[in-house]
């Protein structure tokens, strides 16, 4: 990504312009600066908005974060954030993502020839913009955050808006438990786990039973497929995936279930519409240990759930088709466990061992993707408020249908400000 140049998008302008003409009239200059969540006087304070769901994951910019901008009648907030960051990767195979290591990137066999490859990126620089409205019959709650790791170098993370218990938009997937994933300094995450972010319309049932909570969803994500040369079909989606997820908050830790239930569908040569259910479910738990440590752990076990995973997502692995019209979903199964340790108030290091495995088919050429595990281990250094550095080493290896393995080592670094 370095070398390149970005533009702030011209809808994000806008933005910063009307909100500018809505809050320069009449607005104490002392609403305009940094605050951290506290009473800006005795009769101005910032919208908390005590039903809105916070989903944070671990290198998120923190609520405490951001210029908070209130109107004349403080019914209506912005709230402004952002973070320029700074990646450094430095590779023993020229793997082709820099934000996230991908063990289905690793050369096998003869092709596994160490080249040493470095690179520099901004990519993970982040804005974003929060808006509170404060109603008669409640908050409404609206978030759009970016970054710059898209394909042509913009992306949206987060576009959604939430009214008491619904939510539209897109944010984390319900498949996913972003905070039962540690902090690491690329996208990735640890081999097999799920963070991932889609569009969807969602219902939360907050404590239907002990202070469990249940959320309900419809979601969309593109699915994978992999159509042999010699058969002419259509892939559509013909409905949404559904998924569901049951967590609860302890003393001790989090715990949490989710469950999807995605519908991959096509229309054959024969103009028939052939429709194939996958089934996923994960379980996490996060558990807080002795001596400022913390375990997290988690699995997961499905079929047609491969676009969920980032090792196999836009692999084309989430259905298969045979010479004879026939859809096979491979069983992905993955599990992955970190043990993270406070040092103090400013060092955070942690170690974590990750692994997925995708099924074999006879269909299914040598080189197949069997398997890929990594293990990986990185420290945090909270220089300041707001700045951290973070250093990541990671080994992975990958293994074919046919048993023959590839390695490769990445060096990861990365300084941040969150403002």
């Amino acid at each position: 990504m370095s070398g390149k140049a970005y533009r702030l998008p011209g809808f994000l302008l806008l933005l910063l312009f009307t909100f500018h003409l809505s809050f320069s009239q009449d607005v104490p200059d002392s609403l305009n600066r940094n605050i951290s969540g506290r009473v800006i006087s005795s009769s101005d304070s910032i919208i908390v908005d005590t039903t809105r769901i916070i989903e944070d994951a671990p290198l998120d910019i923190g609520q405490d974060r951001g210029l908070f901008i209130i109107s004349a009648d403080k019914k209506l907030q912005l709230r402004i954030l952002g973070s320029v960051r700074y990646h450094v990767v430095m590779d023993q195979n020229n793997l082709e993502s820099e934000n996230s290591f991908n063990t289905h990137e690793i050369p096998t066999g003869d092709d596994n020839n160490p080249i040493f490859n470095y690179s520099n990126q901004i990519s993970q620089t982040r804005l974003g913009f929060e808006v509170t409205h404060s109603t008669s019959s409640g908050n409404v709650f609206i978030r759009l955050e970016t970054d710059f790791a898209g394909a042509d170098g913009f992306r949206i993370r987060h576009a959604y808006g939430q009214f008491k218990n619904v939510l539209f938009g897109q944010t984390w997937s319900l498949f996913s438990h972003v905070t039962a994933v540690p902090a690491t300094v690329d996208f990735a995450g640890p081999t097999s786990s799920i963070n991932i972010r889609t569009p969807q319309m969602r219902y939360t049932l907050p404590n239907i039973w002990n202070n469990y909570t249940l959320d309900l969803g419809l979601e969309y994500l593109v699915p994978n497929i992999n159509l042999p040369d010699s058969i002419e079909a259509e892939i559509f989606q013909l409905t949404p995936d559904f998924t569901a997820r049951i967590r609860k908050n302890y003393n001790w830790g989090q715990f949490q279930i989710s469950g999807i239930l995605p519908v991959l569908s096509g229309r054959n040569i024969f103009d028939e519409v052939i429709v194939k259910f996958g089934y996923g479910l994960s379980a996490s738990v996060v558990i807080n240990s002795w001596k400022q440590g913390k375990w997290y752990f988690q699995s997961v076990v499905g079929r047609g759930i491969s676009r969920y995973f980032n090792d196999l997502d836009n692999n084309v692995l989430d259905v298969i088709i045979d010479k004879n019209n026939k859809l096979k979903l491979p069983l992905n199964y993955g599990f992955n466990a970190t043990y993270e340790h406070s040092w103090n108030e400013k060092w955070l290091t942690s170690f974590t061992y990750g692994i997925l495995q995708l099924e074999r088919f006879a269909i299914n050429p040598d080189e197949w993707y069997f398997r890929g595990q990594t293990i990986r281990s990185n420290t945090f250094w909270d220089v300041s408020d707001g700045a951290k550095i973070g250093g990541e080493i990671i080994w992975g290896q990958r293994t074919n249908k046919n048993f023959v393995k590839g390695d490769a080592i990445r060096v990861n670094v990365l300084v941040y400000y969150d403002f």
